[in-house]
C-alpha cells in the first residue's frame, strides 16, 4: 500500500467533499444510499494518512443534512451492528459523505471517518443500517462482486436538468501578462495577492491584429490585452454559500491557442499546453481561429472536491502557440446537480468520483483479458497460437498488423479478424487481440510480439516500404528500412542473427497512424510534445533466453530536443504508464537489482549525437554518454540507470536503443524517499527558451537557491554565510533545522567534475550557445523535507570524451570556467555551472573541490586512467554483440560505403588507448592553473605495505607547514580554515616508524592560510618472512609459504611473496630462513620465549642434518621424519604424553614435483611423509586419539592403511 504524507484538515475536508455547515436533523435517514464503493484501491483516494484505504461513498438525495450518528455499516449480514458512526456524525442534503473501509476505527482531525473493517476483493456483503442496528436501509446484497484495482461499483447517476453558473462569459477578470517567474508558484491560489494584476475587465481577453480577417475576434474581445503577448495569468473569483447539490462540473472554453486551467490552486484541464507551465510557457500547438471562436467543454467534475465555501478562484493560464496576431479566452464554469437513475442502475465505473456523481453509465464488467497460449519470443519454428478470455460469451477480435482492433455495436470487427481458432504465426508478427460483451468494457488491448531472426535479417533488403507504412517524406521526416545485405554479406546472416539475439528486444507495436499520420502522427510531427501528443501504444519485453519479460500498454511520446528533426531517420522515445491504458506503472526490475522495479514513465533513448543513423559519424560507440551517468554511480550520486536492447517498432527492426530513468516525481519518491507530490523537479527547457522549466512542482526553492549564490557572489565577505545558510547550516558548520537545506556541495561538485573530466560542452551550459545558456541538465529537490539539497544529473552528456563533429577536435578541451557571457546572473539561464561559479567565491566550497579532485584523480581513483577504462569497458562488454545488428539497420543510412563493427571499434580503441590514457592530466593541469588544485604532501613512503620500522617522510611543494593525523579520522583543517586543535593533529617535524596499521590524514597550510587537499595513506607493516600474519616468523609461515608454492600472489605482495615479485618462489623460502625468529614490536612481550626455543631447535637442525629418504612412491612403508616436526609448533611423537591427541596428520605426496621442489630447497634433510600439528601453531583442526592408531606409528606407518583416517581430515 503506497503512502502520502498527511495532508490538512482544511484539504481533506475538500478532498472528500464534507459538508462543514451547521446540520439540522431529520429523523428519516431512509433516502440515504451507497453510491460507491472502492474494495481495492490504489490510487483512486488517499486518506488522512496518505494510505490507500478502502472507501465507501453514501449519497442524501433529501434537501436536508441527515444526522449519522449511531447508525451501522457493516460487511457482515449476520451482525447488523458492526461498527457504528461515532456522534457527530453527518452528512449535508445533496450531498456525499465518505467513509473509509480501512480497520483503524477512528475519527481523523480532518473529520475523516475510519470503520472498524475492510472490503474484500473478492466480493461481500456490505449494509448501511439504521440506528436501531435491525433495519436495512440500504444494501449490496447477497454480496457484491468481485472488484478490480481502482475501479469503483456502485449506482449510476444522472445530471438533474437545472445548473448554477459559477463564472459566466464576461465574468469579473484580474489579468497579468508575466515578465518573470515571481508569481509562478503561487499565483493560482486562493489567498493569493493579485494587486499586481494590472488588466481588469470582463472575460472575453484578448487581442486581435487582423480586424480584417475573414475569422477574427473583434466581437469576441471584452477586455484588450497587450498585442503580441505569448503568456497570460487570468484570474476570475465565485463565492458558494453551499455546494452540497454540485454534483457534476463542467469548463466551457473559447481560446486560442491553449491553456490550463485551476481551481483553487489546484488543476482540473488543459488544451495544448505543455506538461509544466511556467511564465514564458507557450502552447504546444495552434488552436483554429473558427474552433477558438466555439465553446469546447470539459468534464471537471473530478474537481467538485475542491470547492470551498465563501470565496473560490478559477486561474487560467492562457497560452499562445507564439507571439502571434491574436489571442482570446473566455471561460464558463457551470455546476450541475445529479439524482440516482430510475430505475436504478448498479455496476462497475472505470474511473471512481469519490465524493460527487458517477454520471457515466455503470457497466457489468470487463471483458476479461485476451491471454494467448504462446508466450512472445523469438522462435526458428511456426507456432499455433490460441487466445482465450476468462469471460464466458466474450468475443475476441485480433489483428497482425500493429493496429487496434475495434468492433461495432452488434460486435461485429470494423477492425481486425473475428477469433475462431487456433493461429499460425510463422513469420515475425505483432498479434493484438481485444476481448468485447455486451453490456461489459471491452478489455484492454493485448500485444503479443513473435520474432523470426530468419525473416527479421531480410526485412527491406533493398529499402522497401514495408506493407501499410509510409514512404519517406512525411512532414519532411526521413525514413529508413531494411536489413543491409552487404552487412549480412560481410559477417554472415548467422553473426547477424546471433547480434540481434545478444540483447534482450522491446517491442513497441501500436496503430501506424499514431506514428505517421500526417496532422496527429507523432513520429512525423516529432517537434509537438506535452500530453496532447502521446499515443496509446503496446511494450513488450522479450528476453533471447525465454525468461519472463513484460507485457505492458503505456502511452508513447517522442524523446528529445534538436534530435526531433525530420533528418532524424531515428527518433528517441518515452513510455508512460497510465491507469487508462491498463497497468497503472510497469511493474519490472528494468535494472535488476541495480534499481526500482516499479516505474512511471521510461525513456528509450539512443545515440543522435556521433549516430550511424542520423550523423552519419563514424566516431559512434555507443558508450559516450552514459559513461557520464554511470560515472555519477560511481562517485555515489544519485544517477539514471540504462541497459541496451534491440527494438522493433510494430515488428520491423530498429535498432539499439537504452533505457533510461527519467529525472521527474516518481523517481525522487523511488531513490529519495517521501512522495512524488513533494518534488519539484527542475531542467533546461527546450520550448522554453532554454532558460530552465519546472516540471513538476514550483520553483520556490530555486529562486531561493539562486538568490543565495548570487548574493554570495556579488559580495562574498559581507555575505560568506550564505554558503553555510544554503547548506542549512550554521556559520560553524552545525546543523539549523530551521533552514532548510537547498544546496547538497557534494552532489554539485560531482556533478562539475564529471562534466570537466569528460570535457562535456552541451550540458548545463552548451557551447553551442556561445557557453552563456544550457541545453541539458535535470535537478531534483524534496520541498517537504528539505533535508537534502537539490541533486542534479548528468543528462545526455554526448557532446563529450574528446568527440566534435566528425573527429576528436575536444581531447584536450578546458571546461572548468568561468563562463561569464553575459547570463551569469540571470535567474532565467540559473543553472549548475553558473551555481558552481558563484559558489567558487567561497573559500570553504573551493577547498571542498580542491579535496574531491584529489580523491578522484589520484591513487586508483575514479578519474584515474585505469579506473576510467575499466567503468568504460563495462558498457563495452554489454553492447559489443550487438553492433553487428545496429550497423545492418543503420551503418548505410547517411553513408555510401555502410559502417561496420571495425568502424565501431576504432571509436572503441581511440577512447581505451588515447583519449583516457591522457585526460587525467590534462585536466589536472587545468584545475591548477585555475587554482582549482595544489600539489599535495609527499610521502616517503609509496608502498600500502611496508617493514616494520619503515620511517615515513612527508614534504610540501611550495613551502607552507604539514599538519597530520594518524587515527584515520580527523581532519587537521577545521571548517573555516584554521588549524584543527584536536590533540590527534600534529606538525610533522621529523621521520617517524610505521610499526602497525596506521592512516596518516595530511595537509600542507602555507603561510597566507591556505590549504592543501587532504591527502590520505594507509600503511600495513608487515614482518619479513611472516606469512600467517601472526607477528611472528615460525614453521606456520613455512607450510604458508609451502602450500602456496609456484602460485601467483594477488595482489602482488600477499599471503608468502615476501620478495613482492608476484610468484610465490625460492627467493620468498630464503627470506623465511633469513628472518626465522623475527617477531613484530608489538608481539616481542608475548612470543619472545616461543621464538627462542623455536629458534634453537631449527639451529640444532641444521647443525646436524638427518640423511635423505629415497624418492618412495605411495604405500611404501617410510620412518616418520622427527627432524621437522622439532620446528616451533611441532613436537615428535616422543614427547606426546601417553594418549594425547594428535590434533591433525599431514600426508605429504612425495610425488609432487612442486612439493618435492619446496623440501629440497630448503634442506634435503626434509622428507616427511605424515606430521603432528600442534594446537598452537596453526589451530585445532580435528583430534584424533593417538590410540586409535597403530602404536608403530611411532616408527613407521603403511600410507595405504592411512588413508582412511587422513582422508577424514579437513586440510590443514
Amino acid at each position: 500500500m503506497r503512502q502520502r504524507p498527511p495532508a490538512s484538515a482544511t484539504d481533506n475536508a475538500r478532498r472528500l467533499g464534507l459538508e462543514l455547515l451547521e446540520p439540522r436533523w431529520p429523523l428519516d435517514a431512509s433516502m440515504l444510499r451507497i453510491t460507491e464503493i472502492v474494495a481495492s484501491n490504489d490510487e483512486s483516494l488517499h486518506d488522512y494518512d496518505g494510505d490507500s484505504s478502502d472507501w465507501v461513498e453514501i449519497f442524501n438525495p433529501g434537501a436536508e443534512a441527515v444526522d449519522l450518528s449511531g447508525m451501522k455499516l457493516t460487511d457482515n449480514a449476520n451482525n447488523l451492528s458492526k461498527w457504528t458512526f461515532p456522534a457527530g456524525s453527518s452528512i449535508a442534503g445533496g450531498g456525499f459523505r465518505i467513509v473509509f473501509a480501512s480497520s483503524k476505527n477512528t475519527v481523523k482531525p480532518n473529520g475523516e471517518i475510519h470503520t472498524s473493517f475492510n472490503l474484500s476483493a473478492d466480493g461481500e456483503y456490505l449494509g448501511l443500517v439504521a440506528a436501531d442496528g435491525l433495519t436495512i436501509i440500504d444494501q449490496f446484497a447477497p454480496k457484491f462482486p468481485a472488484q478490480t484495482e481502482d475501479v469503483s461499483y456502485g449506482r449510476g447517476m444522472t445530471a438533474l436538468g437545472s445548473s448554477v453558473t459559477l463564472i459566466d462569459a464576461g465574468g469579473a477578470a484580474k489579468a497579468w501578462a508575466p515578465t518573470s517567474s515571481v508569481y509562478d508558484a503561487t499565483w493560482t491560489s486562493v489567498g493569493f495577492n493579485d494587486a499586481a494584476f494590472n488588466i481588469v475587465g470582463p472575460t472575453g481577453l484578448g487581442y486581435e491584429n487582423n480586424p480584417g480577417d475573414a475569422v477574427n475576434y473583434v466581437a469576441d474581445i471584452a477586455t484588450t490585452v497587450p498585442s503580441g503577448i505569448g503568456s497570460l495569468y487570468v484570474r476570475m473569483t465565485f463565492d458558494l454559500a453551499n455546494f452540497s447539490g454540485i454534483h457534476q462540473l463542467k469548463l466551457r472554453m473559447k481560446y486560442d491557442d491553449g491553456f490550463r486551467a485551476y481551481l483553487n490552486g489546484v488543476e482540473i484541464a488543459e488544451s495544448n499546453a505543455p506538461d509544466v507551465t511556467r511564465w514564458d510557457s507557450q502552447a504546444t500547438a495552434a488552436h483554429d481561429d473558427a474552433q477558438s471562436k466555439l465553446y469546447q467543454e470539459f468534464d471537471v467534475s473530478a474537481a467538485i472536491p475542491q470547492l470551498r465555501l465563501g470565496q473560490n478562484v478559477l486561474a487560467i493560464h492562457a497560452l499562445n502557440v507564439a507571439a502571434g496576431s491574436d489571442m482570446l479566452l473566455t471561460p464558463i464554469l457551470v455546476g450541475f446537480g445529479a439524482q440516482i437513475t430510475s430505475p436504478e442502475t448498479i455496476g462497475f465505473f472505470e474511473t471512481p468520483t469519490p465524493g460527487y456523481a458517477n454520471i457515466a453509465a455503470p457497466t457489468a464488467g470487463f471483458a476479461g483479458s485476451p491471454t494467448f497460449s504462446v508466450p512472445h519470443g523469438l522462435y526458428d519454428a511456426a507456432q499455433l497460437v490460441s487466445i482465450t478470455s476468462a469471460t464466458p460469451g466474450a468475443v475476441i477480435v485480433y489483428t497482425t498488423n500493429g493496429s487496434t482492433p475495434t468492433v461495432n455495436a452488434a460486435l461485429v470487427p470494423t477492425n481486425g479478424t473475428l477469433y475462431t481458432g487456433p493461429i499460425t504465426i510463422a513469420a515475425t508478427t505483432t498479434l493484438r487481440a481485444i476481448a468485447f460483451k455486451t453490456g461489459f468494457k471491452p478489455s484492454f488491448i493485448e500485444s503479443s510480439t513473435y520474432l523470426f531472426l530468419n525473416d527479421v535479417i531480410n526485412q527491406s533488403p533493398l529499402g522497401q516500404v514495408p506493407a501499410g507504412w509510409p514512404a519517406s517524406g512525411v512532414n519532411g521526416q526521413q525514413l529508413n528500412y531494411g536489413i543491409d545485405p552487404d552487412i549480412v554479406n560481410l559477417y554472415g546472416a548467422q553473426a547477424i542473427k546471433d547480434s540481434l539475439a545478444s540483447l534482450p528486444s522491446l517491442s513497441i507495436t501500436t496503430d501506424l497512424a499514431n506514428l505517421f499520420d500526417p496532422s496527429t502522427g507523432i513520429y512525423v510531427n516529432a517537434y509537438s510534445d506535452g500530453r496532447s501528443w502521446e499515443r496509446a501504444a503496446s511494450a513488450e519485453l522479450l528476453n533471447p533466453d525465454g525468461s519472463e519479460g513484460f507485457a505492458v500498454n503505456a502511452g508513447l511520446r517522442i524523446r528529445g530536443g534538436y534530435s526531433r528533426t525530420g533528418d532524424n531517420p531515428k527518433h528517441s522515445l518515452r513510455l508512460y504508464f497510465r491507469s487508462e491504458y491498463g497497468d497503472g506503472k510497469l511493474d519490472y526490475p528494468l535494472f535488476g537489482d541495480e534499481g526500482a522495479s516499479e516505474f512511471d514513465v521510461i525513456d528509450l533513448r539512443t545515440d543522435q549525437n556521433y549516430s550511424w543513423s542520423f550523423d552519419g559519424n563514424p566516431l559512434n560507440s555507443f558508450v559516450r554518454e552514459v559513461f557520464g551517468r554511470d560515472m555519477q554511480r560511481e562517485l555515489g550520486d544519485p544517477y539514471t540507470r540504462s541497459r541496451y536492447y534491440h527494438l522493433y517498432l510494430n515488428g520491423v527492426y530498429w535498432g539499439i536503443y537504452q533505457t533510461q530513468e527519467r529525472v521527474e516525481e516518481f523517481y525522487g519518491e523511488t531513490y529519495l524517499g517521501g512522495d512524488e507530490d513533494d518534488y519539484d523537479v527542475v531542467k533546461s527547457g527546450w520550448n522554453d527558451g532554454l532558460g530552465y522549466q519546472m516540471d513538476a512542482g514550483n520553483d520556490a526553492a530555486f529562486q531561493q537557491l539562486y538568490q543565495l549564490a548570487q548574493n554570495l557572489a556579488v559580495n562574498p565577505t559581507t555575505n560568506a554565510n550564505n554558503y553555510y545558510t544554503l547548506q542549512g547550516l550554521n556559520p560553524d558548520g552545525t546543523r539549523n533545522p530551521s533552514l532548510p537545506v537547498l544546496l547538497d556541495a557534494d552532489n554539485l561538485i560531482n556533478y562539475m567534475l564529471i562534466i570537466i573530466y569528460t570535457g562535456g560542452y552541451d550540458s548545463s551550459l552548451s557551447r553551442f550557445l556561445g557557453d552563456n545558456q544550457a541545453n541539458n541538465w535535470f535537478g531534483i529537490y524534496n520541498r517537504t523535507a528539505a533535508d537534502e539539497g537539490f541533486q542534479f544529473f548528468i543528462h545526455d552528456n554526448e557532446h563529450s570524451l574528446g568527440a566534435e563533429g566528425q573527429g576528436h577536435g575536444t581531447q584536450n578541451i578546458d571546461r572548468t570556467g568561468p563562463f561569464n557571457n553575459g547570463n551569469q546572473n540571470s535567474l532565467y539561464y540559473f543553472n549548475p555551472t553558473y551555481l558552481h561559479q558563484d559558489l567558487l567565491s567561497h573559500p570553504e566550497y573551493r577547498q571542498r573541490f580542491i579535496d574531491k579532485v584529489q580523491e578522484y584523480f589520484f591513487n586508483g581513483g575514479p578519474m584515474t586512467p585505469l579506473a576510467s577504462v575499466a567503468l568504460l569497458n563495462q558498457r563495452i562488454a554489454q553492447v559489443e554483440p550487438a553492433v553487428i545488428a545496429e550497423a545492418a539497420r543503420w551503418g548505410d543510412s547517411k553513408v555510401a560505403v555502410p559502417y561496420n563493427k571495425s568502424t565501431w571499434q576504432t571509436e572503441i580503441n581511440w577512447l581505451r588507448n588515447t583519449y583516457f590514457r591522457s585526460r587525467s592530466s590534462t585536466v589536472l593541469g587545468q584545475l591548477r592553473a585555475d587554482g582549482l588544485y595544489v600539489a599535495i604532501p609527499a610521502f616517503s613512503l609509496a608502498s600500502n605495505r611496508v617493514p616494520f620500522g619503515s620511517l615515513l617522510s612527508l614534504a610540501s611543494v611550495g613551502g607552507g607547514t604539514i599538519y597530520y593525523t594518524t587515527d584515520g579520522q580527523t581532519d587537521p583543517r577545521l571548517v573555516g580554515g584554521a588549524i584543527n586543535p584536536s590533540a590527534a593533529v600534529q606538525p610533522f617535524l621529523s621521520p617517524f616508524a610505521i610499526n602497525g596499521n596506521v592512516t596518516i590524514r595530511a595537509r600542507f597550510r602555507t603561510s597566507t592560510g591556505a590549504w592543501s587537499p587532504l591527502v590520505e595513506m594507509s600503511y600495513t607493516a608487515y614482518l619479513a618472512g611472516d606469512y600467517t600474519g601472526d607477528a611472528v616468523v615460525d614453521g606456520a609461515d613455512f607450510l604458508a609459504w609451502q602450500r602456496s608454492y609456484g602460485e601467483a600472489a594477488t595482489p602482488i605482495g600477499s599471503g608468502a611473496d615476501g620478495s613482492q615479485d608476484g610468484v610465490i618462489n625460492d627467493v620468498d623460502l630464503d627470506i623465511w630462513k633469513a628472518r626465522f625468529g623475527d617477531v613484530a614490536p608489538s608481539a616481542a612481550s608475548t612470543n619472545a620465549a616461543a621464538v627462542s626455543a623455536s629458534a634453537a631447535s631449527l639451529l640444532a637442525e641444521e647443525e646436524t642434518p638427518t640423511p635423505s629418504a629415497a624418492v618412495a612412491d605411495e604405500g611404501d612403508s617410510l620412518p616418520v621424519d622427527a627432524a621437522f616436526a622439532s620446528l616451533a609448533g611441532w613436537r615428535t611423537e616422543s614427547s606426546l604424553p601417553p594418549n594425547a591427541p594428535l590434533l591433525a596428520i599431514r600426508r605429504e605426496r612425495w610425488l609432487d614435483a612442486p612439493s618435492r621442489r619446496a623440501h629440497q630447497a630448503f634442506d634435503q634433510s626434509w622428507p616427511p611423509r605424515l606430521r603432528w600439528q600442534h594446537a598452537s601453531s596453526v589451530g585445532l583442526i580435528e583430534e584424533l586419539p593417538a590410540d586409535e592408531l597403530d602404536a608403530s606409528a611411532a616408527t613407521e606407518l603403511e600410507l595405504e592403511e592411512f588413508d582412511a583416517a587422513f582422508d577424514a581430515l579437513p586440510a590443514i
